[in-house]
């Protein structure tokens, strides 16, 4: 009778660690996938990849890990090279104290250009948003890029190394408030990271801006808006 007693005393408690152990593992995943120091672990090749990549957090079978830990259970880095490095901080481009200019907002093209009263036609650097045509998600981005920047909006630009494009486009990085646009559209899941002029300031930020967002599914990344990335579209690739 006793052992009886004991052994249905045991079998809640039994469950009740498991429950708790399920929920931990739960809590322990969501934490890695939103940790900027996490990697994803393909587990079919057993490569895993850095944040701001191509492949991180897309391919069909995988995981959120912390790097230590992906190679303590024999993943290995994809191009053999660690992704450890120092943290990059969660907020964009400080404000630069020289060389501005500043551009009063005429309109909005796109989720990545815009027309300036005197500068004309600018197209930011270091963000890629979807084309017009790519819809609905092109009309998404640039309606989220004219709620941040409403008309007369005041802007502050730095010119970027090469200052203007093949179209006559001024290329350059803007701040309103104080605070990067650029990087504000990439960290809001609205555009991804690219470097526009191939020597791209910054783009440790812009890059770890588009992991977070990413991970998160923010603006599009929850709509599968970038399955075909912007460049990619462009070049008929998807």
């Amino acid at each position: 009778m006793a052992l009886n007693i004991m052994r249905r005393n045991r079998h809640p408690i039994g469950l009740g660690i498991a429950w708790l152990a399920c929920l931990l593992g739960s809590f322990t995943s969501l934490t890695a996938q939103g940790a900027p120091d996490s990697v994803w672990v393909n587990l079919r090749s057993g490569v895993y990849h850095c944040p701001g990549t191509r492949d991180f957090g897309i391919t069909s079978r995988g995981e959120y890990l912390r790097e230590d830990i992906a190679r303590a259970r024999g993943f290995r880095a994809n191009g053999g090279q660690s992704c450890t490095r120092a943290a990059v901080p969660d907020s964009g481009p400080p404000l630069p104290a020289d060389s501005l200019e500043e551009c009063v907002v005429a309109r909005i093209s796109d989720g990545d250009s815009i027309h300036c009263a005197v500068q004309g036609s600018v197209r930011l650097i270091g963000l890629d948003a979807p084309e017009q045509n790519q819809e609905p998600f092109g009309s998404e981005a640039t309606a989220a890029a004219r709620a941040m920047l409403p008309e007369g909006a005041i802007l502050k630009l730095k010119a970027g190394v090469n200052p203007r494009d093949r179209y006559g486009r001024l290329l350059a990085y803007a701040w309103h408030n104080g605070i990067s646009f650029n990087w504000l559209m990439i960290r809001q899941g609205w555009a991804v990271s690219y470097p526009y002029d191939g020597k791209t300031l910054w783009g440790d930020r812009f890059a770890a801006a588009e992991a977070r967002a990413r991970a998160e599914r923010l603006g599009l990344w929850g709509k599968n808006g970038f399955a075909c990335r912007p460049a990619d579209r462009r070049a008929r690739r998807c």
